[in-house]
């Protein structure tokens, strides 16, 4: 202060008062600068047109007195430090003043030079930390605000004012920004804490002008006390939740839905839950579920509300290659939207003139393991845009749908083959009791017996427990993986067969009905010879004389390896959702961003030395590693999970997009030497920022892989309908038996080195992403040829088959 003349406002009606304050300041040595009125009006007038260092206001003063001055300064978000100078040592005065924003006051009885220059400082330094908190406050991702005790706003961070629109500068407008049916709870509970100076938390829906929709956040506020424990200031956040409470809702949503699901043991119940939850979590008026029919070019109706049905009637049977949406959905595997009758009729002219009632659809594709087995339809009697947290919720619904009737048929499948086993075990008993009566007829049933057998593909067997003498048919030879000449005929020489994890539970059973007469049921797993283990379902009947005894048991077998390879593969499936889930979460996003925005800050001050420039450097790079790694993974996740990578096409020229690529890694590789090389015309319609994600990730491969005083050659060629590129380098060859999986997610090879900001997902998403342009990628590695990469890319989006007349 001694460098620079303070500038104050000296508002006091008395001009003793005034010129003591003079004397003060100069016995203190300061160097001031004063502003002198007389009474309140001009006082207010004086903060309100101009910037003071700090006010020195008379408590008392003609006119408005320095309370109401100071209210109303504070009111119009005067930041100047105001200290209040009273001839009152009243104590109930000092906190209204403190309360109404004062910053200290002073006794006029105890004005010395010493106690001036203090307070003078002291609300310089409270100023100062003031604005560095306001300034802290306005680069947080949260809107930041704080009040004063009586919960008047006295100020706001702008990322509130611009997120909900409101004026800056006016904090008193913000009910405007909170939804009205939330506002009464959140001042509810407010008033509760103004009058108890407790902490409050609460979610609330407010308004984001941005996209004009209302968004969850959470509401918190914190009292800060004076010595004595009297609230002095209000700080509060408001930090948006809205992407985490959907994300809950979905979860909630699709645990309903598995929950369904789990109780919907027959394909037909699996198809109406997965109509009824489509339509009711989406708010549609109508759904249907469409099926591939066996001849695989072909949809059939599977199950509809019935407002569909009646609708659709004539449109049970579709052809794959018709023009409408759900045959869309089923070719291309991905989400089909629209949102309006313009929008569908343009699309889809077939449907415009079937004059529909509804306006909007959504199709989801049900994938299962061995592809699309058909679609889900929910339609919409009014125009419907679906965010993204409803696509993703469509998306889930149909993975989890298509699972579930997968399931479902598997199990009718082994429970009619188990069906078939029992009616054939029973018609053979009936055989067996009537063998000397009826041979002839016996033989009969008997070849119709195997031959069901054969077809159902299940083994049957019967034990004689009195002398352990096995005999069973040759499909039980055929599950047990036994070549043709070698059986089972005794019970013992089954056990060598079991694995050797179930073989001692197996013996346990067979004792048990050896010595009590019960049944014997288990899933087990056999190991064939040469060494592939299968699942077995097997179930016999123990039969007793008329004492109890137990005489001998037939039974069935059943392979049932594919039904629990297919429960392992959901197992993994989940488990691999939710460690992706765990990696990319939305919060992970905002702290790096966050990291980034303040150490690039603080890199842009002046006087920073050489080693906290460094040190900032690698944190800014760190953090756009980090952000790397988010993207990559996120596309993963896109590719794996979604239905592939979506890209935006527009017209543009691939070879000064390349050029771009190649000049942008040059300069940041100085010593590495770059050439590229075009031919032809490179024009066409692609995605500019993944086709240079695709060069990025190849280039930067080919500048690690290779050594440092080798070329890395680019060459671009334009051919008829397509573009090729090519990324070659001369470093050491990649493995042969490497190649083969060399596109696959987490395989980053034996010289990868260090992998700095990768997780092995570059190659599989660089495939991805060309396979979504339409076009596709080969490599080559040879010695003495080194590594080359070639990618085609078709100049527009391949069209789709023409579809036959209606």
């Amino acid at each position: 202060m001694e460098e620079q003349p303070l500038r104050l406002l000296v508002a006091d009606d008395d001009e003793v008062d005034r010129l003591a304050v003079r004397r003060a300041l100069l016995k203190a040595g300061l160097n001031a600068q004063l502003v002198e009125v007389g009474d309140g009006a001009s006082a207010l007038s004086a903060l309100l047109e101009q910037s003071f260092d700090c006010a020195l206001l008379d408590f008392q003063m003609p006119g408005q007195d320095g309370l109401s001055v100071l209210r109303q300064a504070r009111a119009a978000l005067v930041e100047t430090p105001i200290i209040m100078l009273t001839g009152q040592g009243d104590e109930h005065i000092a906190v209204e003043l403190m309360k109404a924003g004062a910053t200290d006051y002073l006794g006029k009885a105890a004005l010395t030079p010493e106690r001036l220059t203090h307070l003078l400082r002291q609300a310089q330094r409270l100023h100062e930390a003031e604005q560095q908190y306001r300034t802290l406050a306005e680069v947080l991702p949260h809107t930041i605000w704080t009040s004063r005790p009586n919960g008047e706003l006295d100020y706001i961070s702008r990322r509130g004012f611009e997120d909900s629109g409101m004026v800056p500068g006016d904090p008193s407008l913000w009910p405007k920004a909170v939804h009205p049916d939330d506002l009464p709870r959140l001042m509810e509970r407010w008033q509760h804490s103004l009058r108890t100076g407790e902490p409050y938390e609460i979610d609330v829906r407010i308004w984001r002008k941005s996209d004009g929709a209302w968004r969850w956040h959470l509401v918190r506020a914190l009292p800060t006390r004076d010595a004595r424990g009297r609230v002095v200031r209000w700080f509060g956040t408001n930090a948006d939740i809205d992407d985490q409470r959907r994300a809950q809702e979905r979860a909630s949503r699709l645990q309903a839905v598995t929950a369904a699901l789990s109780e919907a043991p027959t394909p037909r119940q699996v198809i109406d839950v997965i109509i009824t939850q489509g339509v009711t979590a989406l708010d549609a008026q109508s759904g249907a579920v469409c099926l591939m029919a066996e001849d695989g070019q072909s949809l059939e109706l599977a199950s509809a509300t019935d407002n569909v049905r009646n609708m659709t009637r004539g449109l049970e049977r579709i052809p794959l290659d018709a023009p409408l949406a759900v045959t869309e959905a089923v070719r291309e595997d991905r989400l089909v939207l629209f949102t309006n009758r313009e929008e569908r009729d343009r699309r889809y002219p077939t449907v415009a003139r079937l004059d529909l009632p509804y306006e909007a659809a959504a199709v989801m594709p049900l994938r299962g393991s061995r592809g699309v087995m058909g679609a889900l339809v929910v339609n919409f009697f009014q125009p419907r845009t679906l965010s993204l947290h409803e696509q993703e919720f469509c998306l889930s619904l149909a993975r989890q749908g298509a699972q579930a009737l997968e399931r479902a048929r598997l199990y009718e499948a082994a429970q009619q083959a188990r069906t078939a086993a029992e009616e054939s075990e029973a018609q053979l008993r009936s055989v067996l009791a009537e063998r000397e009566r009826m041979e002839a007829t016996l033989q009969e049933r008997d070849e119709r017996l195997r031959a069901a057998l054969w077809a159902s593909g299940t083994g049957t067997f019967r034990w004689d427990i009195r002398t352990g003498a096995l005999e069973w048919d040759e499909n039980l030879d055929q599950l047990y993986g036994l070549p043709p000449g070698r059986t089972v005929q005794m019970i013992e020489d089954l056990y060598p067969l079991v694995h050797p994890e179930d073989r001692a539970e197996v013996e346990r059973r067979n004792g048990a009905c050896a010595r009590e007469g019960a049944d014997f049921e288990m899933d087990y797993r056999v190991v064939w010879p040469d060494g592939r283990v299968h699942w077995l379902s097997s179930k016999g009947k123990t039969f007793v004389d008329a004492n109890g005894r137990p005489l001998y048991m037939t039974g069935a077998c059943v392979d049932i390896t594919a039904q629990k390879r297919q429960e392992a593969e959901a197992r993994q499936l989940a488990e691999f959702e939710r460690q992706i889930l765990g990696i990319v979460s939305h919060d992970l996003r905002n702290p790096l961003s966050v990291i980034r925005i303040s150490a690039s800050m603080l890199l842009a001050r002046e006087g920073l030395d050489e080693r906290a420039s460094k040190n900032l450097t690698r944190i800014i790079s760190a953090s756009d590693r980090a952000t790397r790694l988010i993207r990559d993974l996120l596309d993963f996740s896109q590719a794996r999970l979604g239905g592939g990578i979506p890209v935006e096409r527009k017209r543009m020229d691939l070879f000064e997009l390349a050029r771009g690529v190649v000049e942008e890694l040059a300069a940041s590789h100085p010593e590495r030497q770059m050439e590229m090389a075009q031919e032809g015309e490179g024009a066409g319609e692609w995605d500019g920022d993944r086709l240079a994600q695709v060069l990025g990730n190849l280039v930067g491969n080919a500048l690690q892989h290779s050594p440092p005083e080798t070329p890395v050659r680019v060459s671009c060629r334009g051919e008829s309908g397509q573009v090729l590129l090519e990324v070659h380098n001369q470093g050491t060859p990649i493995e042969a038996s490497l190649l083969p999986d060399l596109f696959e997610p987490f395989r980053r090879g034996r010289h990868a080195g260090n992998g700095a900001g990768s997780v092995g997902l570059g190659l599989y998403i660089t495939r991805q992403l060309v396979l979504a342009h339409g076009g596709g990628i080969t490599v080559t590695s040879r010695p003495g040829e080194g590594t080359r990469f070639t990618v085609r890319l078709p100049r527009r989006a391949p069209t789709p088959p023409p579809v036959r007349g209606a």
